[in-house]
């Protein structure tokens, strides 16, 4: 007990020491950003919930002593609400067939982290509008803002093509990061758990992600709104549409991977794909989540024809 309290410290400490270094600015604060809530991800999937937990309060308890006030929930949120959701769905298992454990599907994990994020989006959302000014004019002002502060002597229609540019998609971005920033923490914080062999789960195959038929629901969904509705309700769904695109971006990825399995040269295959991938990675993107979405669909149809029962 008393190591796994030490180590709960000690996790929670680094994460906030962190978190301080990220508010400080500069190159290294932005990379490090990324890196904030691993510590915490690593001593749950080690440890479990309540040591991740544990070490969550001392982390808040580090920035709320030596951050400004308003930093204490924007790190609850960006940092140690994505660890407690993440280690608590990937730690559920129940017995399976022949005795050997089932966990939590990573690909339902993942549906769950956009799912959240889009809500996040939304919560956001509720707290900036004003009364007079609707949403988009709101981001529309603070992204301007924020470009002239990086590109004073930029010419205006530039400024103002960037400002338009981003602020179109601007909700989506905030969510996708913090979307990216849990699912790549998440990953590496398995993999060097278990490679130290402290891992309660394997990790799990990526490769064979499979995404909920929900999600898709979900998707059509929030597109809809987003091209029929008007004001703020069509805003908010376009941007909810965009993160709700990131998981099938992942299992676009996954069918990738699965496509090199036993080929020739596969770690060269992979290696000319990712580099072509962030050579391009607008249209990349788009092209790898058009790869999932097909997936997913395909997943669909073979579900339909053998009868409406899930595919194992």
């Amino acid at each position: 007990m008393s190591r796994s309290l030490g180590l709960s410290v000690a996790a929670g400490l680094t994460s906030g020491l962190v978190y301080l270094s990220v508010l400080s600015g500069g190159l290294l604060g932005v990379m490090l950003s990324y890196l904030t809530p691993l510590p915490l991800v690593m001593i749950g999937l080690a440890m479990g919930l309540v040591p991740a937990a544990i070490a969550a309060l001392i982390a808040l308890a580090v920035v709320a002593l030596a951050a400004p006030l308003v930093a204490v929930p924007v790190f609850a949120v960006v940092a140690l609400l994505p660890v407690l959701v993440l280690v608590r769905q990937a730690l559920l298992w129940r017995p399976g067939a022949g005795g050997a454990g089932e966990w939590y599907p990573p690909g339902r994990l993942l549906a769950q982290l956009a799912l959240l994020a889009v809500a996040l989006m939304g919560l956001g959302a509720a707290l900036a509008v004003e009364r007079t000014t609707g949403l988009e004019e709101v981001v529309h002002q603070t992204v301007g803002s924020f470009v002239d502060q990086v590109a004073p002597t930029a010419p205006a229609d530039m400024k103002d093509s960037l400002t338009s540019l981003w602020s179109a998609l601007f909700p989506a971005m905030l969510a996708g990061a913090w979307l990216l920033t849990a699912v790549l923490n998440g990953m590496v914080g398995e993999w060097t758990v278990a490679k130290a062999g402290h891992a309660q789960r394997p990790v799990p195959d990526y490769a064979a992600l499979e995404l909920p038929l929900w999600l898709l629901g979900a998707l059509a969904v929030t597109a809809l709104i987003g091209g029929v509705a008007g004001g703020d309700a069509g805003y908010l769904g376009r941007n909810a549409a965009v993160v709700l695109l990131w998981p099938y971006v992942f299992a676009g990825l996954a069918t990738v991977h699965r496509w090199s399995r036993g080929r020739p040269n596969a770690g060269l295959l992979l290696a000319l794909f990712y580099l072509a991938f962030f050579a391009m990675f607008g249209w990349a993107l788009v092209a790898v989540a058009g790869l999932g979405l097909v997936r997913h669909w395909t997943r669909l149809r073979r579900r339909d024809a053998a009868g409406g029962q899930e595919e194992k």
